[in-house]
């Protein structure tokens, strides 16, 4: 299959690209791993494939708008701040 068919095969079922479609499914892993695990940001990034973390996190700021690290710190005090709650 050719990059040309797998991105008309997608967009008919998606708004977008192959590529965006992995992209979005590749930012979905690193903020479960972030949430989920202890792994280090660096770890996060060779584990999902980059060779550079450096370059992950600015991959991460531009598409989030958070950095990796600050991402993790938000998320855990907003679970933090949800535990003990009445609802």
């Amino acid at each position: 299959m050719t990059a040309g068919h797998l991105n008309d095969v997608v967009r008919q079922f998606t708004a977008g690209t192959a590529g965006e479609l992995i992209h979005a499914r590749e930012l979905l892993e690193a903020r479960r791993l972030l949430m989920h695990t202890e792994l280090s940001v660096s770890e996060i990034a060779y584990r999902l494939g980059y060779k550079d973390p450096s370059y992950f996190a600015r991959v991460f700021r531009k598409s989030t708008g958070q950095a990796p690290a600050d991402f993790r710190a938000a998320i855990r005090e907003t679970c933090r701040a949800g535990v003990g709650r009445e609802g």
